[in-house]
């Protein structure tokens, strides 16, 4: 569905001293297909590609005055490969200028293969050369280098080589589909409102991100847009992440987040003092909240989490800040160790669940590393004993994730 972007927040602008990014909080009018969220639930957005970048890219390949010419994809009468398909997420009838908007991914890092293959494009000798060895064996290093870590995408490479001229259908051939990103809910959906919060690097920003800011900019000043900017979004399939009042009613919450991933939990204490508010129960289950961020301003929302402590929606909130030098914390991993015994404790009660937001790499790692080491340390069992038993409660539900990339 098409939505529209009615209203835009800054939380925190970029800190280039402390590597801080800019973190923005934007608000979706949902209209009536609010009602259907719950928060711990996330949306895909489907992103567009810059159209600067895409504008770059049809100049290039001399197609600016063919931009809304339609094609009709078709399987090369060439192919040899008996299982070769179009691929589903081009239309069958497309435009070029789409095609490179909507859905390849013209960012994506560049494989071998493909450098391979634009080293042909090449009428320029040297620049043939120089494609080539980024694509050989004995050229891993460069490849390493100047693709890997510095990250030099397909319209960095065509303009280090102009005479590389490829043409659509090798770009669909070898660029992966632009997929959707995925984002927590950070509110309780009332008033048919959604908010979603993202941060944004200042250098190289990701697709959907840089999408984001642009359409939020025209919100942040002072004058009332004629038309507000819209996105393409859907709901995706809830999950045993999703906070109800039900839940908030029957169990005990312990939630750790770090910077923006602490989204869900902002409408997780919203519905709670809601249910306060309402006295819908006459109990409610005690929260618990691991905050961290590089430091106070980068925290999203933490006066309001600090009201919520106050307020008692929360029973106790623990905060760190890894770049504030007085902090007496400075990551989640040295808190959860700092309280071991009181987490643990509370953590093994029958009605107790833990909740992570976190990504899918390091952090969730290292945050589920120091739990073992605080179930090891408190109960005096072995690593293994540990880690089985986290296991056990992600089987059963007591430990849940919301994982990103």
């Amino acid at each position: 569905m098409q939505v529209p972007v009615k209203a835009a927040q800054i939380l925190a602008e970029a800190d280039d001293e402390i590597k801080g990014k800019r973190i923005l909080e934007i608000t979706l009018d949902m209209q009536t297909d609010a009602e259907y969220f719950q928060p711990g639930d996330t949306i895909g957005i489907l992103p567009n590609n810059n159209i600067n970048d895409v504008q770059l890219l049809l100049k290039h390949m001399h197609l600016t005055d063919n931009i809304e010419n339609i094609f009709q994809l078709q399987i090369s009468a060439k192919c040899i490969k008996k299982t070769a398909k179009l691929p589903t997420y081009i239309p069958n009838r497309c435009t070029p200028y789409r095609l490179l908007r909507d859905c390849l991914s013209i960012h994506a890092i560049p494989k071998k293969q493909f450098l391979n293959v634009l080293a042909s494009c090449c009428e320029d000798n040297d620049e043939r050369a120089f494609l080539s060895s980024l694509s050989s064996k004995e050229g891993s290093s460069y490849y390493n280098e100047l693709i890997l870590e510095r990250g030099l995408k397909l319209i960095d490479l065509l303009k280090l080589c102009p005479s590389c001229k490829p043409k659509l259908e090798l770009l669909i051939e070898h660029l992966p589909r632009l997929l959707p990103r995925p984002y927590s809910i950070a509110n309780m959906p009332i008033a048919n409102d959604i908010k979603v919060i993202f941060s944004i690097l200042s250098e190289k920003p990701g697709v959907t991100t840089n999408m984001l800011n642009n359409l939020a900019a025209p919100l942040l000043n002072a004058a009332v847009p004629s038309e507000l900017p819209k996105i393409t979004m859907y709901a995706r399939q809830p999950n045993q992440f999703r906070f109800t009042s039900q839940e908030a009613n029957e169990r005990n919450h312990i939630l750790i987040g770090v910077g923006t991933a602490l989204a869900p939990f902002l409408g997780f204490l919203e519905l709670k003092k809601q249910e306060l508010a309402n006295a819908t129960f006459t109990t409610l289950g005690d929260t618990w909240l691991f905050a961290g961020a590089i430091n106070e301003t980068h925290l999203p929302h933490r006066e309001r989490i600090l009201a919520y402590e106050k307020s008692g929606v929360l029973q106790r909130y623990f905060e760190n800040f890894s770049r504030l030098p007085s902090a007496s914390y400075h990551y989640v991993q040295e808190q959860l160790l700092a309280h071991a015994s009181e987490f643990v404790e509370f953590l093994m009660q029958e009605n107790t669940v833990l909740y992570i937001c976190a990504d899918g790499g390091s952090i969730s790692k290292s945050i589920e590393k120091s739990i073992v080491e605080c179930l090891v340390q408190v109960k005096r069992i072995t690593p293994d004993e540990a880690s089985q038993e986290l296991k056990l409660f992600k089987g059963n539900g007591k430990y849940r994730e919301d994982l990103w990339l």
